[in-house]
């Protein structure tokens, strides 16, 4: 091995340099040390550390001052946190890895039973079915695996058509790019994953387990998702957007609207690439 002050030749770009960091690319000079395994748990404690700070540090500020993550992102102070995007894919996967509750999976039961274009969904899948000659439960068992695959990608389409409703809703603020639309959406489709649906979903899996009470209605699941998104949104509207109460309120109002419209949308688009991709 050469001495600390000798010459080095860089692996990844080929530069000489002296020392152990290449001062063209910044590549390391790997030695014994290096390969051990006391270092490698060093590095693995040091990197889970450092993002659990910087995560622990993004969820609390998402739930604790809606919008400011936003703010802070689009102002230019970048640091402290995650970027929206970041915490945005992570709470996509950890939703679709412990889905709690099936807002944006939609099996096929859901699609049937539950929307306002169900009646088309029946008369086709009934269609498919016989032609294939297969039964519904061979049927749903292969487009439920394949809507769960589609879903992780399509929330990404959510969360854009989402932004687009965003920007006229809030005409006359002084986020005029959508690009500022888009930051804020994804910090809201954060906090709908991790705070309204798996967040309920725990409690209600705890309730039901300790026969307390069966929060797996409609009513219940609506009303905390209804309460919680009027939180988020009237507070994201104050902060990030920096509009005085009244028009806040409204645009709370309309925000709600907007995730209504978006879900049914998102819905509707994630069964018709299901059923023509199987």
């Amino acid at each position: 091995m050469s001495s600390p002050g000798s010459t080095r030749i860089c692996k990844t770009c080929g530069n000489r340099f002296n020392g152990i960091y290449c001062n063209h690319c910044g590549e390391k000079i790997i030695n014994e040390n290096d390969r051990t395994l006391k270092h490698f748990f060093g590095e693995l404690i040091n990197a889970f550390t450092f993002a659990d700070n910087k995560l622990w540090r993004t969820l609390k500020v998402i739930i604790k001052n809606p919008g400011f993550l936003s703010k802070e992102f689009a102002e230019g102070r970048r640091k402290p946190y995650m970027k929206p995007v970041s915490i945005f894919f992570l709470a996509n996967l950890i939703y679709f890895l412990f889905p709690l509750i099936n807002t944006f999976t939609t099996p096929l039961n859901v699609q049937r039973n539950s929307i306002y274009y169900s009646p088309l969904v029946v008369e086709w899948v009934d269609e498919v079915i016989d032609q294939r000659n297969v039964s519904f439960e061979e049927y749903r068992a292969v487009y439920d695996t394949k809507t769960t695959e589609l879903s992780k990608l399509l929330l990404v389409v959510f969360a854009y058509m989402l932004a687009i409703l965003f920007w006229p809703i809030h005409l006359g603020s002084k986020r005029k790019y959508f690009a500022d639309h888009l930051t804020v959406s994804l910090e809201a489709m954060t906090f709908i994953l991790l705070f309204i649906i798996q967040l309920f979903g725990l409690i209600a899996v705890i309730l039901r387990q300790l026969d307390i009470i069966n929060l797996g209605t409609n009513f219940y699941s609506t009303s905390f998702a209804c309460l919680a998104l009027t939180y988020f949104f009237y507070f994201m509207e104050r902060k990030f957007y920096s509009f005085k109460p009244w028009r806040a309120f409204l645009n709370t109002v309309l925000c709600l609207s907007a995730i209504l419209v978006c879900l049914i949308g998102y819905r509707a688009l994630l069964f018709f690439i299901t059923f023509w991709s199987i």
